[in-house]
C-alpha cells in the first residue's frame, strides 16, 4: 500500500472515513462499503482482529507505508520512552513527506513523496531524495527554485488542503518551511483508536 496504483476513493469506502493524506475525495455520494450489492442494511458481527487490523489499514494508508515500514515505525515508538501510541503517531506526523503536505505545499501525501523523489525539494540546502526520513525541530526544507513557479503548487499554497500546523513556519514567496515544533498526536486528521493499532503490533 505505500504506492497505492488503484482507486483511492474504495479504499474510503472500505475504511468508513475519509482520509485526507490520501487522496481529496470524498464520501458524499457513496458513504457505504463497496460491493455489488450496493448499501445494506446488514449490521454483520466484527472480530477483535478485524477491528484492530482497520485501524491500522488507516495509518497505512493515509500516511502511505507498507506493512514492514508500518512495523518498523511501530518498533521504534516501543523503544522510546514514553507512550507508545502518542510516540508511533508522533513519528508518523514527522515524517518528511507529511510535513510537506501539512505545510500546504501539495494536496496529498502521495504527491509530497513524488514531489521530494523527482528531486523538487531541497532539505538543509541539499536536494533531498528520501520522502519517508523523520525530520526534527529546527529543520528547513525549500521547493527548488526551477519548481516554484509550478501552477499545482502554487494553487496549493494559496488554499491548503488542512489548516498548517502552527509549529510550521512557512514563507510564501521562498516556499521554506522551517520546523519550529512538530504535530503533535491530537493533530491527526482523522479518528484513529491508537490502542487497537498497538494491540495488532504486540500480539
Amino acid at each position: 500500500m505505500a504506492r497505492i496504483t488503484g482507486p483511492r476513493l474504495r479504499i474510503l469506502r472500505r475504511l468508513g472515513l475519509e482520509l485526507p493524506g490520501l487522496t481529496t475525495k470524498t464520501l458524499t455520494r457513496r458513504p457505504y462499503p463497496p460491493g455489488m450489492h450496493g448499501p445494506t442494511k446488514r449490521n454483520p458481527k466484527v472480530s477483535e482482529f478485524s477491528l484492530r487490523l482497520k485501524e491500522k489499514q488507516k495509518l497505512r494508508a493515509h500516511y502511505g507505508v507498507n506493512e514492514r515500514g508500518l512495523r518498523r515505525i511501530y518498533l521504534r515508538a516501543y523503544r522510546m520512552p514514553g507512550d507508545t501510541g502518542r510516540n508511533l503517531l508522533q513519528l508518523l506526523e514527522s515524517r518528511f513527506d507529511s510535513l510537506v503536505w501539512r505545510a500546504g505545499l501539495t494536496r496529498t501525501i502521495p504527491q509530497a513523496r513524488q514531489l521530494i523523489t523527482h528531486g523538487n525539494i531541497n532539505l538543509g540546502g541539499r536536494r533531498a531524495k528520501s520522502p519517508g526520513q523523520t525530520l526534527a525541530i529546527g529543520d528547513s526544507f525549500q521547493v527548488r527554485e526551477s519548481a516554484r513557479n509550478r501552477e499545482d503548487i502554487r494553487v496549493t499554497v494559496n488554499g491548503p488542503v488542512l489548516e498548517r500546523p502552527s509549529g510550521l513556519k512557512v514563507d510564501l514567496d521562498t516556499l521554506t518551511v522551517t520546523v519550529e515544533a512538530l504535530p503533535g498526536p491530537e493533530q491527526v486528521p482523522f479518528p484513529v483508536n491508537i490502542q487497537k493499532v498497538i494491540e495488532f503490533f504486540a500480539k
